[in-house]
């Protein structure tokens, strides 16, 4: 990993939700990928919220906010979404005792290269002034956290709690979810993929035997029937001062310039850092058949080069797969 670590930054994209009453979790376990009647008091779930022909409308980190039997949920989520997606949950509550509200969290984003083999992924650490839930990273990459806070807790005190700095500018943590293979549904690329097209599968975010939820039926059909010919990989790209890359956009490939060969997930510009330069993270979505053969382009087939990073999870190719690359 080529970022800063060690570091404590306010995530102002990412909003807390609190799902509250008797008919929670029940009704949470309905409407998500993942299975929330099973999540344990120290447990953090990450989930997809599907339309029924399983594109994803939203993705969320899911928690028991207290960890006592009957506690509300938290809920992690882009805030450019928040309010379609609530919208369209309420449309769903009908006679269930549940409630959404909006609250007034923080969000932050640290690493700790001090905690590389200590905090094992989704996980939940209460403290007295934050909880923290352990996110994805890279095998060799320092540990992550979503540390939640009231509003009014200082960053300071939190950063010198856990001996990090406090960093300006969220695009450096961005970038570490983009080479953790964790993609985020926003608004510009909202039901644009199903969950295995960004390996929601491949990182504990789909339960195939939690039963019936809205996209189910097509989420498990390309999963038992290995139909799954598109995947997340992370990539890295330098291009001209101004130009910007945006989630939903597509890329290409320059030896097969007349159609796109994928589409970005989502997008990070880090600036420079000593001898590293600036450029653009980018998580996107590819057939599986392109990954080692492709050149990958931004913007156009003639565009700047998108270099591909190390996978942070296994890929599985079929025999179809084999034989394209053949």
């Amino acid at each position: 990993m080529t970022q800063t670590t060690d570091f404590l930054v306010r995530l102002h994209d990412l909003a807390v939700v609190r799902i509250e009453g008797e008919d929670a979790v029940d009704f949470l376990h309905t409407q998500l990928s993942n299975d929330i009647s099973g999540m344990g008091d120290s447990d953090a779930r990450l989930a997809a919220y599907c339309s029924p022909k399983g594109r994803m409308l939203g993705s969320m980190v899911v928690w028991n906010e207290t960890g006592h039997p009957g506690s509300p949920l938290l809920a992690l989520v882009r805030a450019d979404i928040l309010e379609p997606l609530l919208k369209r949950l309420r449309m769903f509550v009908l006679r269930a005792k549940v409630k959404f509200e909006l609250t007034e969290l923080a969000v932050y984003g640290a690493t700790s290269s001090e905690h590389t083999e200590s905090d094992s992924v989704w996980r939940v650490m209460r403290h007295d002034s934050a909880t923290r839930v352990s996110a994805p990273r890279t095998p060799d990459g320092p540990a992550r956290w979503w540390v939640v806070c009231d509003d009014q807790t200082s960053a300071t005190a939190l950063a010198s709690q856990w001996g990090l700095t406090e960093y300006e500018g969220s695009a450096v943590w961005h970038a570490q979810d983009i080479e953790a293979g964790l993609g985020w549904v926003e608004q510009a690329n909202a039901e644009l993929f199903i969950p295995q097209s960004l390996g929601y599968d491949l990182i504990g975010g789909v339960s195939f035997t939690k039963g019936c939820y809205p996209g189910q039926e097509v989420v498990a059909r390309a999963h038992f029937r290995g139909t799954v010919k598109r995947r997340a990989v992370p990539g890295y790209c330098e291009v001209a001062e101004g130009v910007t890359l945006e989630a939903g956009a597509d890329i290409f490939d320059a030896q097969h310039p007349r159609s796109p060969a994928g589409r970005i997930i989502n997008a990070a510009r880090v600036d420079a850092q000593g001898s590293v330069p600036s450029g653009w993270y980018v998580l996107m979505e590819v057939t599986l058949s392109d990954i080692g053969h492709a050149d990958f382009r931004a913007v156009s087939a003639e565009g700047p080069a998108i270099r591909l990073l190390a996978l942070p999870y296994p890929l599985e190719f079929t025999d179809d797969d084999s034989a394209d690359k053949a």
